[in-house]
């Protein structure tokens, strides 16, 4: 998805450690652009961007903004992104990343539920419903329970 370039954190951390800052090679680092990464995981994964849009329980209109970059949402719109697409943690946290949304963090309750859900396979309904369980405040993507048929 970078171009045939591997982003790895580790790697970047251990060249940050060094006597100076990595110059040239600017592919080590992540793009910015949102749009330029939405397009490349779409390409990637083959989802339609509708379905991904409908099963994030995203409005229309706003969904197709976040995704083309026009508007920027919060963090758990992009994290019900990444349920709907069913993205592995890597790519997610690079999701994150990139729309300056702030990582996972397994330390925080909340992150850590949904980092299992996301390691398990979960759609939005069954994460919706674990963070319930579990008494943690569900994602938050401005719709309310009952304008997505009870969830």
């Amino acid at each position: 998805m970078t171009s045939g370039h591997e982003l790895d954190s580790q790697v970047m951390m251990n060249k940050l450690k060094g006597d100076s800052f990595p110059q040239g090679g600017w592919e080590s680092f992540l793009d910015p652009d949102i749009r330029d990464f939405f397009n490349e995981l779409f390409l990637a994964t083959g989802h339609q961007r509708s379905t991904v849009i409908r099963n994030a329980n995203i409005a229309r209109t706003y969904g197709y903004q976040l995704l083309d970059g026009t508007r920027v949402g919060g963090r758990d719109y992009y994290l019900s992104v990444a349920i709907a697409m069913h993205l592995d943690l890597r790519t997610t946290q690079r999701m994150l990343a990139i729309t300056s949304s702030g990582a996972l963090h397994p330390l925080i309750k909340r992150d850590a539920a949904v980092i299992f859900a996301i390691n398990h396979g979960y759609d939005n309904l069954r994460l919706y419903q674990f963070l319930r369980e579990l008494g943690l405040p569900p994602l938050d993507t401005g719709i309310e329970a009952a304008d997505t048929g009870g969830f």
